[in-house]
């Protein structure tokens, strides 16, 4: 885990004064008890990385900004079309899928999956995990994530898409996988795509492909998948 970092959604400058939003500023009291003049570290999910002293722990926690580097974002995207799992197997691909290197989470209700939809706090939830984890595994860029209507109502895709398909006839995705581009890999939810999600899936050009022998876990397959991506980049 990287030094002691804490995310604040503004634009870092060298020399600004800033106030560390709750629950950080609680993480920073409670539980580190950061006295003032000690040195952390800012992150903001856009790239920056900056160094900030601390100059007050009362009511407000007051930071001054002392550097920031910029980092290049990454050089490709990597879209983790995910249907909606239960919230305990979501937390798992949140988390996970951030430190493997998705860049945005698409979630949407599959014609099969037992959850349909997302309250705005479960929404929040599933960013704050996300927020964590670039805390713990070192990344400046925080992945987006969205709701999206059903597979249905999708129109063309920005990149090459492929789907984690149980056909044991599908060929393998590593061997389908055009390693130098943008890429967005599907997942279907516990009792799979439906037919037409994959006459549909076909029509935007999706691939279907083989992640493993095995027949995956919902939130198992994407793991595979973005471990596969990152690691032929």
């Amino acid at each position: 885990m990287p030094a002691e970092r804490y995310y604040i959604d503004i634009p870092l400058i060298s020399d600004q004064e800033v106030t560390l939003p709750y629950p950080e500023s609680h993480h920073l009291i409670k539980v580190m008890r950061t006295p003032t003049g000690k040195t952390v570290e800012l992150i903001n999910g856009q790239n920056q990385l900056a160094q900030a002293t601390v100059l007050t722990t009362q009511k407000k926690i007051q930071l001054q900004v002392t550097s920031v580097t910029t980092q290049d974002p990454p050089p490709h995207k990597i879209i983790l079309c995910q249907a909606l799992p239960r919230l305990n197997r979501l937390e798992t691909i949140v988390e996970k899928g951030t430190e493997l290197g998705m860049t945005a989470l698409w979630l949407f209700p599959g014609d099969l999956s037992e959850k349909r939809e997302l309250t705005n706090n479960q929404l929040q939830r599933a960013k704050t995990i996300a927020i964590s984890a670039i805390k713990q595994c070192g990344r400046l860029d925080l992945p987006e994530i969205t709701v999206k209507p059903p597979l249905s109502k999708w129109g063309p895709l920005p990149y090459p898409a492929y789907f984690g398909d149980t056909d044991p006839e599908a060929p393998r995705f590593f061997d389908q996988w055009k390693k130098s581009s943008d890429v967005c890999f599907f997942i279907g939810p516990e009792s799979g795509f439906s037919k037409k999600e994959l006459t549909h899936l076909h029509h935007l050009n999706a691939k279907g492909v083989r992640l493993h022998p095995n027949i995956l876990r919902t939130d198992t397959a994407p793991l595979v998948a973005l471990t596969l991506i990152t690691l032929s980049h």
